[in-house]
C-alpha cells in the first residue's frame, strides 16, 4: 500500500476504512490514539522506534475497531451479511500466521465481494506483511505476537455470541473474555520487537503483566463508552452485563424503558467498576514486585495505565465528539 502524502500509516489507512465504517469513528479518535501511543510504552524500547511503533499501534487499532464493530454492532452486522460476514472477519485474526506468510485469501462465501471485508484485509495484510515483520527482533516474538492477535479474535467472538444468544455471564468472566480486544499485549508485543537489551527469559512474567494492563484498559473503556453500549444493545459491556448479572435489568428492557432511564439505572454501577480498576492495578503492582522484571522499568508502565486511565477529562471530551451519537 502506497502512502499518499501522508506523514502516517494510519491516516492512509483511515482514508480507506472511513468508506465503509461506521460514521461514528472520527479520525479525532485515531489520532487520540495514536498521541497516547506515542507515550504509552515500554521502557526498553529503542527509542528511534517509538514514532513508528505508535503509527503501527494505530493502525493495528483501526483493524481492531473494524472487527470489533462487525461482531458488536448490529445495524453493521445485518448490513453486511450477519453471521457469516462477523465470522469473516474474525478468520482474518484467526489466520494471523496466513496473513503474514501471504497466503491468507478471505473466502467471502456468499457475501461476494464485501467492500468492508475486502478493505479491511487489505489493511491488515498491509500492517502485517509489509511493516510487523519488518521491526528487528520480529522474529524473537512473532509467535507470542500471533497468540496474542488470536486472543483478540476470540474475545470478539466471545462478544458476538453473548449478544446473538443474550448470555448473562459473571462480570469477573466477562471481564477476563473481552481484555484482550484493548490489544495492550499485542501492542507491548510489539515494543519486544523493537527492544534490542530485552531478556527473553523474561518474556512469560512480561505478557502476564501486559494482559492484566488489558484488565485497566477494558474496565477504563467501559467506564467511558457504556452509554454508546447501551444505544448499540451491546451485552457484552462490562456495565451492561453486570447489571444483567445483578438483575437491576433485563433484555428486555432495551425495548421498553428509554435510554435515559437506562443510563440512570446504570450510573451507579460506575464506582464498581473503577473500584476494580484500582484493584488490578494494585495486583499489576504485586505482582512486578514479586517477578522482578529487570529488561523494563515496570513500575513505569504501571503508572502509565494508571495516568492514562486517570485522565478523566480528556477522555470524556474524546468520548464526546467521537462515539456518543
Amino acid at each position: 500500500m502506497v502512502i499518499n502524502n501522508c506523514e502516517t500509516l494510519w491516516k492512509d489507512y483511515y482514508s480507506k476504512y472511513r468508506i465503509v465504517g461506521s460514521s461514528l469513528r472520527k479520525p479525532i479518535l485515531f489520532e487520540w490514539l495514536y498521541d497516547n501511543y506515542t507515550n504509552l510504552y515500554l521502557s526498553c524500547v529503542d527509542p528511534s522506534d517509538v514514532l513508528k511503533l505508535a503509527d503501527l499501534k494505530t493502525s493495528l487499532a483501526l483493524v481492531d475497531v473494524a472487527v470489533d464493530d462487525s461482531c458488536d454492532c448490529a445495524s453493521l452486522i445485518e448490513k453486511n451479511g450477519g453471521d457469516e460476514f462477523s465470522y469473516e472477519m474474525l478468520s482474518m485474526l484467526y489466520d494471523i500466521d496466513k496473513i503474514a506468510s501471504g497466503v491468507h485469501t478471505p473466502t467471502y462465501s456468499n457475501l461476494g465481494e464485501n467492500l468492508y471485508i475486502k478493505t479491511s484485509h487489505r489493511i491488515f495484510s498491509d500492517i502485517i506483511k509489509n511493516h510487523i515483520t519488518s521491526l528487528p527482533k520480529y522474529q524473537n516474538f512473532r509467535g507470542e505476537f500471533f497468540l496474542a492477535i488470536r486472543n483478540v479474535a476470540e474475545s470478539m467472538e466471545f462478544s458476538y455470541i453473548l449478544n446473538q444468544n443474550k448470555v448473562i455471564y459473571p462480570f469477573s468472566q466477562v471481564i477476563k473474555n473481552k481484555a484482550a480486544a484493548t490489544m495492550v499485549a499485542v501492542h507491548s508485543i510489539m515494543d519486544l520487537m523493537c527492544s534490542p537489551d530485552f531478556d527473553d527469559s523474561e518474556l512469560g512474567s512480561a505478557i502476564s503483566l501486559f494482559k492484566m494492563a488489558d484488565i485497566v484498559a477494558t474496565l477504563d473503556n467501559a467506564i467511558f463508552t457504556w452509554k454508546r453500549e447501551i444505544i448499540e444493545r451491546d451485552y457484552s459491556s462490562p456495565i451492561i452485563s453486570f447489571a444483567l448479572e445483578k438483575k437491576l435489568i433485563k433484555f428486555n428492557d432495551f425495548e421498553k424503558i428509554s435510554v435515559e432511564k437506562m443510563e440512570e439505572c446504570l450510573l451507579p454501577l460506575l464506582d464498581i467498576i473503577n473500584d476494580e480498576l484500582k484493584n488490578t492495578l494494585l495486583s499489576m503492582e504485586v505482582f512486578a514486585e514479586d517477578y522482578e522484571i529487570k529488561s523494563f522499568n515496570a513500575s513505569e508502565f504501571i503508572n502509565n495505565y494508571r495516568t492514562y486511565a486517570s485522565d478523566n477529562q480528556r477522555k470524556k471530551e474524546m468520548v464526546k465528539n467521537i462515539v456518543c451519537l
